[in-house]
C-alpha cells in the first residue's frame, strides 16, 4: 500500500461529492477541449489518457470527437459511473496517478480541472509526473490545467454556503502551509458529516520547475480556457503544455 487513507479517497468515493458538484459547467470543459484540439492539432488516430478523469465528462467528450481515450481515476465510485459510457474506443479503470499502469502508450496525457496537488508528500507529486512521462510515447504531450494559485490566494472566499439536492453545504477555505484547504460540513438524514479537500498551491513557476526537473520540455502556458497568454495577476487558470 502506498499510503494510508487520505481525504481524496474518502471524499471522492462519497455519494455526497457528486451532489455538491453536480452543477459543474460542462461548457467550460468543452471550451477548453475544443481550443486544445485546435491549438495542438490532435490527429484522430491519437491515443489519449484522461488522468484523474472523475466521472468521465472530458473523456466522453473526446471520445465523441472520434478519439481513442482511456480514463483513469482512483475513485471506484467515479469509475463505476463513467463506465456506463464505455465502447471500443473508450475505457475506464481504477488506478493511482503515481503508478500509471502503462509505458509508452499515449500520444497525450490530460490532467484537467485542478486534478493535481492532492498529496501531502511533495515526492508523490514528482512520482506522478515521472509516471506521466513513462506513460507517454517519446515526444508525447502532457496538458496540465490548474487554478492560478497567485490570483486565488488574493481572492480566497473564506466562507460559503451552497444548496444542492436538499443539502446545505457549509464550506470554509484557508491557505495554510502553501495548501488551500476546504472544509465541508453538512447534515443529512439526522447525521452530521465532515469532509476536507486539500490542494497544494502550486504557482506557474513551481510547475515549470517540476516539469523540467522530471524531463519535460515546456512548450506553452495559457491563462484561461480561451488559451489566452498566462498572466500571474489576472489569469484564472494555469494551462501548461509540455513534451516528454
Amino acid at each position: 500500500m502506498i499510503e494510508k487513507i487520505n481525504w481524496y479517497k474518502n471524499w471522492f468515493n462519497s455519494p455526497f461529492y457528486p451532489i455538491l458538484y453536480h452543477n459543474r459547467d460542462s461548457r467550460d470543459a468543452r471550451l477548453l477541449l475544443d481550443n486544445l484540439l485546435e491549438k495542438l492539432d490532435f490527429h484522430l488516430d491519437a491515443t489519449l489518457l484522461d488522468l484523474a478523469c472523475g466521472r468521465g465528462r472530458h473523456a466522453v467528450y473526446l471520445n465523441n470527437k472520434g478519439f481513442d481515450v482511456t480514463g483513469l481515476d482512483m475513485s471506484k465510485a467515479s469509475i463505476l459511473d463513467a463506465s456506463k459510457h464505455i465502447n471500443s474506443k473508450l475505457r475506464f479503470l481504477v488506478g493511482d496517478m503515481r503508478e500509471i499502469p502503462f509505458t509508452g502508450q499515449f500520444d497525450y496525457v490530460l490532467n484537467l480541472f485542478t486534478s493535481f496537488g492532492y498529496f501531502e508528500d511533495h515526492a508523490d507529486h514528482v512520482r506522478t509526473l515521472e509516471s506521466i512521462k513513462k506513460a507517454l510515447k517519446p515526444g508525447g504531450i502532457f496538458v496540465l490545467d490548474f487554478f492560478n494559485a497567485c490570483k486565488l490566494a488574493k481572492n480566497l472566499i473564506e466562507q460559503e454556503t451552497k444548496e444542492s439536492q436538499g443539502i446545505t453545504f457549509n464550506i470554509a477555505r484557508t491557505l495554510v502551509d502553501n495548501k488551500i484547504r476546504k472544509q465541508i460540513e453538512f447534515e443529512h438524514d439526522g447525521s452530521d458529516y465532515y469532509f476536507e479537500e486539500c490542494v497544494e498551491a502550486f504557482t506557474c513557476d513551481d510547475f515549470k520547475k517540476l516539469l523540467t526537473d522530471t524531463g519535460f520540455e515546456i512548450l506553452d502556458c495559457f491563462g484561461d480556457y480561451e488559451l489566452n497568454p498566462y498572466d500571474e495577476t489576472n489569469s484564472e487558470r494555469i494551462i501548461l503544455i509540455a513534451k516528454a
